[in-house]
């Protein structure tokens, strides 16, 4: 299992708040490519990185399925990116299968998307505007507390709390939150 991380993702927000919209054209497990010329055909996508072997990041396979089915119908992409090198798209496509993921799965080897947008761990959820610019970066919630210490059940949904200010047209209450689980390799290590 990777580090636990969180920390290094708020050091370096104001670095990558002023980066610009990302430009990336990655593939997904079957094959089909997507680019940053993508994002204007919604609202707004949520990249959700992840990584086979972070048991943070499954536990959110179906929060993350739920969100899904009630966003997408209102504009909302949704992408899971995996950006650990050694992550192959038959693997991806097994767990994405084993989790029953219902949207696509970006193959980011040479962690593109990661860098441009500052994701530091996995899961970490960013979500990007119509033209790319980054509107929330952070947890889908706040069920994990500490290493090895979570909550039955999350006292806060930041991801869906930002997805409702947005869809609604209004700035995201809190625009970056802390992540606590694994760190993506080569970027947070």
């Amino acid at each position: 299992m990777r580090l636990w991380t969180g920390v290094s993702s708020l050091l370096l927000l104001s670095w990558t708040a002023f980066a610009g919209p990302p430009d990336f054209a990655l593939k997904d497990a079957s094959g089909v490519l997507h680019t940053s010329a993508d994002l204007a055909r919604h609202k707004a996508t949520v990249f959700l990185f992840v990584a086979t072997d972070c048991p943070n990041s499954n536990t959110y396979a179906p929060v993350m399925a739920r969100l899904y089915r009630e966003y997408s119908p209102r504009g909302v992409a949704f992408f899971n990116v995996y950006s650990d090198p050694s992550e192959s798209a038959a693997t991806v496509s097994k767990h994405d299968a084993d989790f029953t993921t219902p949207f696509p799965a970006l193959l980011d080897p040479h962690q593109t998307l990661a860098r441009e947008t500052g994701a530091r761990s996995t899961p970490e959820a960013v979500i990007l505007s119509s033209d790319g610019r980054e509107l929330y970066r952070g947890e889908v919630d706040n069920r994990f507390v500490a290493l090895g210490k979570t909550r039955y059940s999350p006292t806060q949904n930041d991801l869906l709390d930002a997805l409702e200010a947005i869809l609604q047209g209004k700035p995201v209450a809190h625009p970056v939150t802390h992540v606590l689980g694994c760190a993506i390799p080569g970027i947070s290590e």
